[in-house]
């Protein structure tokens, strides 16, 4: 049984990424890299907020507000890997994920939970963007004298 429903998953991937390829297939090609471009932004954008540096690593509907984004934004949120942002009636919803290996990630709390998040959590069809944290982060100013 469990083998059936893996395969049917399969199918309905494999006939998910035709109509994808159909639809792209149907749009201009302008329209093709306008939408490629709004997922992702063509260099990396650092956002630095919390004395932490975080990627757009996706920006879907142009979720990315960095002015509410500002305003929205907790420390809380500092021990996650990811934070996810996403709109719903006019306001913006901040939710962190740890990496997959992470020692403290519950199931639903890694970032391989995000698309059922989105799916579950968010409204249908909403825009949201999601930031990775940088591993490089800036250095604290050393201080001098002594």
């Amino acid at each position: 049984m469990m083998e059936e429903s893996g395969l049917e998953q399969n199918k309905n991937t494999e006939e998910q990424l035709e109509n994808e390829q159909q639809t792209e297939q149907q749009l201009p090609e302008t329209e093709q890299q306008s939408v490629q471009e709004q997922e992702k932004p063509k260099a990396p954008v650092i956002v630095q907020v919390g004395g932490k540096n975080y990627e757009i690593v996706q920006n879907h509907k142009q979720g990315w507000n960095p002015e509410v984004f500002r305003d929205r934004y907790s420390e809380v949120l500092e021990r996650y890997d990811y934070i996810i942002g996403d709109w719903g009636y006019s306001q913006l919803r901040l939710k962190g994920f740890y990496r997959d290996n992470h020692p403290k990630a519950t199931k639903d709390s890694t970032i391989s939970y995000l698309v059922d998040y989105i799916n579950e959590y968010c409204n249908f069809g909403c825009a949201y963007f999601v930031l990775q944290k940088c591993k490089e982060q800036p250095q604290a100013k050393a201080k001098s004298g002594s």
